[in-house]
């Protein structure tokens, strides 16, 4: 794309805004032939998905946006649960007057605002800030508002194409690593490669390597590992959280591995880290230390010669009893004045010693267990703790009473809390397997003044429910808000919403319950297939949608993660290794489909889909497969099998283990 070109072009343009609007898509809810009614900017707020404009074809993700141009017409496919994003439409025209000064290659274009484009951006958060205001703008009336928003327009296209400029020398060296040092640092908890670095940038994985060690001194993957354990390390002094919690929270799920790097790192295991500082801190929170002060100077260290010699060799970890630095004569002067208080007390309580005493003293006792009882009871409304997610750190209560979830209905439920309140979607589809009654429907977006009417102490969001209904402080306002990631794992999700709402102990005994069912029926279904036989799970959405599903849901997670069953070649290496990690499945066009099929199928149709599915399976296509000739095709209902929690997960163990094995 020649930016220079569109800039001209846009300099001389008349342009306005049709509409803007925020959408949520879900995995299952495509957007499939829809034809553009006018030209639109995409952005990306959160999720990924599979993205067809015309006969172009590309996968989005956060900080992605898109251009397209009236009549195009657009599937969109979400790849990993959620996808969330902004559309602009807009009109421009290019008078007549303005052509001389448009080059004259775009002037020769029929329709020069038409084009597609889909570009990364640099500096993402000031195009998405930009057009947040545009969409909380357009929800005004009136002919002030329409020139706002033409100037907003305006604004957002010099935001854009002045990112874009300066970024088109970004080949050079220095700025290629600079990029990949951003990158890194904001995105060290996750699953970073030197091929999605490589990507983002433009250049060859191999080339991204020699210049990031020669500029840094160091791989990008050892620059990686030294992020995450200074973080850990700052997680280990500064906050409560045990250690496998700090080791995800900086992108190692392996505990142990975490630990082995850490002690590598720092010359000490992450346990004897926090506890050298916890014993460094209560040595300067000593009373009778002297204390640093900010507005008094420290006097400069010298020799003391009120001290023993042998005061100075202290065993390591030894905290003093007394500070050093008190003279003799003020501890003199102190212990007579202990003397003569303890002789006062006594002498004050001699003749008083009978059964007044005796009866002050029981009621003295009664009245402090009653007072400690009654701070106890009432210690769960009023406790608090720090708990640390996606937007920072918020003080939320220790047993929350209250709650309000978007998207954790099943969670709550699994563990026999109800919520108040849960988003429309996530509501209507729990109802099919769960009781929701009383669970409030709060709408799609959510509806702040029906969550602040619930009264609730502590609201539990996904980051795709934010910007629809004014972001993150919106909700903070009404009450202490936590903004988690969806992981699509069960236990995982289980432990994490039980740590949340105090409920760890029956997190636990949900997962030793999950992981009984799944030994159980992984031996039945193990006897039934030779360990060398392979499978793949199709799903068929629309005549143009199909899609192989990795090892995360779809019930790829209990196939091929817990029970341990073999993918096919292709699918293990195109789909499990080697998709983006936000995508949970890879979308292939039909003519591909036999090129992943294993020795046996599991097909999953979604709703609607019934008449494509009919379709392919007459195909010479699908009669030309192994798995169709031997008969190892087996049917999956797409609804029950596209959430995995805890409640789902539960059903989905029985319901997949009973298609494998029912004729065999």
């Amino acid at each position: 794309m020649n930016w220079d070109e569109q800039m001209l072009l846009w300099n001389q343009a008349a342009a306005s805004i049709l509409d803007i609007r925020h959408i949520v898509l879900w995995e299952g809810q495509d957007l499939l032939s829809y034809q553009l009614p006018a030209n639109m900017f995409l952005l990306v707020v959160s999720g990924s998905a599979y993205v067809r404009i015309d006969e172009h074809k590309c996968y989005l993700k956060r900080h992605h946006l898109l251009h397209a141009g009236k009549g195009m017409n657009v599937d969109i496919m979400p790849a990993k649960h959620e996808f969330s994003y902004y559309l602009v439409y807009y009109k421009a025209v290019l008078p007549a007057s303005a052509a001389s000064g448009v080059a004259n290659g775009m002037v020769m274009k029929a329709q020069p605002f038409r084009l597609f484009y889909h570009v990364i951006l640099p500096e993402p958060g000031l195009v998405h800030g930009q057009v947040r205001r545009m969409y909380e703008e357009w929800q005004q009336s009136g002919v002030l508002a329409q020139i706002r928003m033409k100037s907003m327009l305006f604004e957002l296209i010099y935001v854009l194409f002045g990112q874009l400029q300066n970024s088109k020398d970004r080949g050079s060296p220095s700025d290629l690593v600079a990029y990949a040092l951003r990158y890194i640092h904001e995105h060290y908890a996750e699953a970073v490669s030197m091929d999605q670095l490589a990507e983002l940038l433009g250049c060859s994985s191999s080339y991204m390597y020699r210049l990031f060690k020669a500029e840094i001194g160091k791989s990008p993957n050892d620059y990686i590992i030294g992020i995450r354990l200074e973080q850990a390390r700052q997680y280990l002094l500064t906050t409560q959280l045990n250690l496998r919690e700090i080791a995800q929270s900086v992108g190692y799920s392996d505990v142990y591995y975490f630990s082995r790097l850490f002690k590598k790192q720092f010359g000490i295991s992450p346990l004897q880290s926090r506890k050298r500082e916890s014993e460094h801190s209560a040595l300067h929170r000593n009373p009778l230390n002297t204390s640093v002060s900010s507005i008094v100077p420290s006097m400069p260290l010298s020799y003391n010669h009120n001290v023993n010699e042998n005061d100075y060799h202290q065993q390591e970890g030894e905290i003093p009893l007394l500070s050093n630095n008190h003279p003799k004569s003020s501890m003199t002067a102190l212990v007579m004045l202990c003397l003569s208080l303890l002789i006062s007390a006594c002498q004050a309580g001699s003749g008083n010693v009978g059964s007044e005493s005796k009866g002050s003293t029981a009621s003295s006792t009664a009245g402090a267990a009653n007072s400690a009882a009654a701070s106890k009871e009432a210690e769960p409304s009023s406790a608090t703790r720090l708990y640390k997610h996606k937007f920072g750190e918020t003080a939320i209560p220790a047993n929350p009473k209250r709650i309000v979830t978007a998207y954790h209905l099943g969670h709550m439920l699994a563990l026999d809390v109800r919520p108040l309140g849960a988003a429309t979607y996530i509501l209507q589809y729990s109802q099919k397997a769960m009781d929701t009654t009383g669970v409030v429907d709060l709408g799609a977006p959510l509806n702040l003044e029906r969550i602040a009417d619930l009264e609730p102490d502590l609201i539990i969001l996904i980051e795709a429910y934010l910007e629809p209904s004014g972001g993150y402080e919106g909700f903070n306002k009404i009450a202490p808000t936590v903004v988690l990631e969806a992981n699509q794992d069960p236990v995982k999700d289980i432990r994490l919403i039980g740590d949340l709402l105090g409920k760890q102990d029956k997190a636990e005994q949900w997962i030793t319950q999950y992981q009984a069912k799944i030994a159980q029926t992984k031996e039945r279904v193990q006897q039934r297939f030779d360990p060398n036989e392979t499978f793949t799970i199709l799903n068929v959405r629309s005549e143009k949608s199909r899609m192989i599903y990795r090892d995360r849901n779809m019930g790829g997670n209990i196939l091929y993660s817990y029970w341990g069953l073999k993918p096919q070649a292709k699918v293990l290496k195109d789909v499990i290794q080697g998709i983006d990690d936000e995508s949970s499945y890879l979308s292939i066009a039909e003519e591909a489909i036999p090129e992943y099929v294993g020795d046996h199928l599991i097909v999953a149709a979604a709703p609607g889909a019934q008449g494509s599915v009919d379709k392919l399976m007459a195909s010479g296509l699908w009669k030309n497969l192994d798995a169709v000739k031997n008969n190892r095709v087996y049917r999956i209902d797409f609804d029950q099998f596209l959430f995995n929690d805890p409640i789902f997960a539960m059903k989905q163990v029985d319901i997949l283990a009973d298609a494998l094995t029912k004729n065999r």
